[in-house]
């Protein structure tokens, strides 16, 4: 069976075509700009603050570079990676960095404040390769070749906080995958991130349509029943390309999807037409042929499934600054 190769990249704050951001919060409850975000580059900063009463809002709320959290937890989920009910995937290659109030431990037991991918429920505190001590550590950067692994801990400075970055190359079989942060249980902590993530399902029918994983595609088992998810909106294999189809015109009527038969190579078209369909992913499907099912009554539905499509996929932004 040959696979299919898909990646998405998550910018909370900092960004992944950016080589050293200088974004940073401040934590100190004595400073005077205290819950301020700087130099944010793309979406927003996490901040965790549960006292209510001292600090109804934060200056980082107010000016809406950050989301703040006002109860602390051990692991927090970010948002799902991809789910795939039946269908085979592979984790292949992960580069976390982020800009934190707190750092990676320095023997490499759990990652702190660094948000990774998740198989299939596994502590995001320990991941499958962790606790991983080195007992060689010396100075950073940390390679581990029976893991394949780098990590660093302040490869370059920021005004306030500690820059962690961990990448890993390799083949790890799962179902599903999420993105999660180990928090420790611990009050006051911000983190800025960005995280790139690789994996490789099988090839199959593809449901082109952006689902937000809690909102609409968990509440209906007949979805799960003929495709999977991915928060990029287009590596969401199924079985059979007729029945994503009329699921899809059952459920979502008024949306704009489409879907791919790798069969027959032709791409099917709802509340689409060819030129809506971007370059990109005409590049990534190559199919022979687009089919429309029907045309859209209203542009701004088309639009807004190719707007969600492009920002999903990191292609609306226009880098300043590229590696």
């Amino acid at each position: 069976m040959p696979f299919v190769t898909a990646r998405t990249a998550f910018n909370y704050g900092t960004a992944t075509y950016i080589y050293q951001p200088s974004t940073y919060c401040q934590h100190s409850t004595s400073a005077q700009d205290y819950g301020k975000c700087y130099n944010i580059v793309v979406g927003k900063a996490i901040f965790v603050q549960t006292d209510t009463t001292t600090y109804p809002t934060l200056p980082c709320e107010s000016d809406g570079t950050c989301t703040r959290y006002t109860s602390t937890t051990w692991e927090r989920t970010i948002t799902t990676i991809f789910s795939y009910s039946g269908k085979q995937a592979i984790l292949q290659f992960f580069n976390s960095r982020s800009h934190s109030s707190v750092a990676i431990t320095g023997n490499i037991m759990y990652l702190y404040g660094l948000p990774v991918p998740v198989p299939s429920g596994l502590p995001p505190a320990y991941l499958w390769f962790l606790p991983s001590p080195n007992y060689e550590l010396t100075s950073w950067p940390i390679y581990n070749p029976l893991i394949n692994y780098k990590a660093y801990v302040d490869p370059y400075k920021i005004t306030v906080g500690r820059v962690n970055i961990i990448g890993w190359q390799g083949n790890f079989f799962t179902t599903s995958a999420e993105l999660r942060v180990y928090e420790s249980n611990v009050n006051n902590i911000w983190y800025a991130f960005d995280t790139v993530v690789v994996w490789a399902y099988e090839s199959s029918p593809l449901a082109i349509i952006p689902l937000d994983y809690d909102r609409d595609y968990v509440p209906y088992q007949e979805l799960r029943n003929v495709f999977g998810y991915a928060y990029t909106g287009v590596d969401q294999p199924g079985w059979n390309a007729d029945d994503i189809i009329s699921v899809l015109r059952e459920l979502f009527p008024d949306r704009a999807w489409a879907v791919f038969d790798d069969k027959s190579l032709i791409l099917y078209l709802y509340n689409l037409t060819p030129d809506f369909v971007p370059d990109w992913l005409v590049e990534k499907l190559n199919p022979v042929s687009m089919k429309v099912l029907m045309r859209p009554s209203n542009s701004s539905i088309a639009k807004a499934w190719l707007d969600e499509l492009n920002r999903r996929n990191a292609y609306n932004q226009s880098p300043s600054e590229v590696i």
